[in-house]
């Protein structure tokens, strides 16, 4: 209050801590509610002295919270060994704070605060239509399949056709009232069925199994709890706004360029991660510093004495048949030694160098990109095309293969002109290992998030 009267920014701050949920927060952890009614009490009344001065500190607490939260996130991703290091993203509190009682709307600084990526300003959307379909009320779940069969395919008949095509309409799948009203499952349900397989991650080809239908019968209110996980975890995430940077979420097997000056995806492709049981692929920031076309392989030590060396001592003919070579220094020149059992034994106590010679047979295809880290970990190209055109994608030993590197070579080197598409092609099909370094390194994001919203 001034001079008596309430003062207009507590109006909105009050209705933007009532709006936590807009945020993927809850209103109730912000005391949203018992701050409505003191603040209608004390404008109707207003009230004692000591009245307004306690609902003055509870607004201010709960802003403050409310601030940090939408900023950096309610957990420190620390604590949860997230492998994110480096200072959380710095704020200022008491200036905002101020800027907030003397007229700043709360709502506006507190879009100001929220993670500037293009896919989180998509998940916040998706956010409000999940939970007014949520608060529309459930649809009818899709009863289990009859007794005996493993399946539904095209054009069977199946007398959850109707309550499929009711699941289908309120999540947005399937559009117009005709389909659904008999007992087969027609092609416009297939459609459907295959649009929301590829938008859970599911193998897109209109059967459903008990994977779809697990899927079909998650409630909406789950979904909008994972969108709000999904937000709370990019919150975690540093500032990136200042340059662009390359995003590659492991649970959904994708990576993405970003270039938040213009606020644009303007690359995005398949990849696959590490195994989930065995090799999984860490989560981290990092630096990407150089490419190197048409690179040697230099097998990780895990994969050259548990698989390698045996092959190669049964077979031998292993080591020429996959192009690998034993040398006795890294430099690109180094002269192959032969494959003898002697040298074998060298290269298991590490004294002696196995590797694969460069070539569309090798195992990092012909280009890798290094952000040095400690789990030695990069993206590369591959040989092995068909784990691209599967819905699920974790298969390697912990790196990120990529479904296109020369398109990411390309993006990546875009402000060096003199790395045109038809040089990278060029080295990437030359006759030996090319290095080029970055003028800028770029930031790297290794980020797990079982939600993900793709551009219309």
């Amino acid at each position: 209050f001034e001079a008596g009267r309430p003062v207009p920014a507590v109006d909105e701050a009050v209705a933007a801590v009532a709006d936590a949920a807009a945020y993927g927060l809850r209103p109730d952890d912000y005391d949203a509610a018992a701050l409505q009614v003191q603040w209608a009490a004390l404008r109707r009344q207003q009230g004692t002295s000591v009245e307004r001065a306690s609902f003055d500190v509870a607004l201010s607490v709960a802003t403050t919270r409310l601030m940090r939260a939408v900023h950096i996130g309610r957990v420190d991703p620390a604590r949860l060994r997230w492998g994110y290091t480096g200072p959380r993203k710095p704020m200022d509190l008491p200036r905002l704070l101020a800027e907030v009682r003397d007229g700043r709307p709360l709502a506006r600084l507190l879009r100001d605060l929220e993670p500037q990526f293009s896919h989180y300003r998509r998940a916040r959307a998706t956010l409000a239509t999940y939970r007014a379909l949520a608060e529309a009320g459930e649809p009818p779940l899709v009863p289990a399949l009859p007794a005996g069969t493993k399946k539904i395919g095209p054009g069977q008949i199946w007398t959850a056709a109707p309550q499929l095509a009711a699941r289908l309409r309120a999540v947005g799948d399937l559009l117009g009232d005709e389909a659904g009203r008999t007992p087969s499952y027609d092609a416009p349900l297939v459609d459907a069925v295959k649009r929301f397989q590829l938008r859970h991650g599911l193998d897109a080809d209109g059967v459903i199994g008990a994977g779809t239908l697990a899927a079909l019968n998650v409630p909406l209110a789950t979904r909008v709890r994972q969108i709000e996980l999904a937000m709370e975890r990019m919150r975690w995430l540093p500032d990136l706004s200042g340059a662009p940077n390359v995003f590659v979420n492991v649970a959904t097997f994708r990576l993405w360029a970003n270039d938040p000056r213009t606020r644009e995806e303007p690359l995005r492709m398949n990849v696959v991660v590490g195994e989930a049981l065995d090799h999984q692929t860490p989560l981290f920031i990092e630096q990407l510093e150089y490419i190197v076309f048409r690179p040697f392989w230099n097998p990780p030590r895990s994969i050259l004495l548990q698989e390698i060396l045996p092959k190669a001592r049964r077979d031998a003919a292993y080591m020429t048949r996959h192009r690998y070579e034993i040398v006795a220094s890294g430099a690109d020149d180094a002269v192959a030694l032969p494959v003898t059992p002697e040298h074998l034994d060298k290269v298991a106590a590490g004294r002696l160098t196995l590797r694969q010679r460069p070539g569309p047979t090798n195992s990092l295809g012909l280009a890798k990109f290094i952000f040095p880290n400690d789990e030695h970990v990069y993206m590369h190209g591959t040989p092995s095309r068909g784990a691209f055109a599967r819905a699920r994608r974790d298969a390697s030993h912990g790196c990120i293969r990529l479904e296109d590197p020369a398109a990411l070579a390309a993006w990546v080197l875009r402000d060096q002109p003199d790395w045109t598409p038809a040089r990278i092609e060029a080295a990437m099909n030359g006759d030996r290992p090319v290095r080029v370094t970055l003028r800028q390194p770029m930031t790297v994001v290794l980020f797990y998030d079982t939600v993900h919203v793709s551009r219309q």
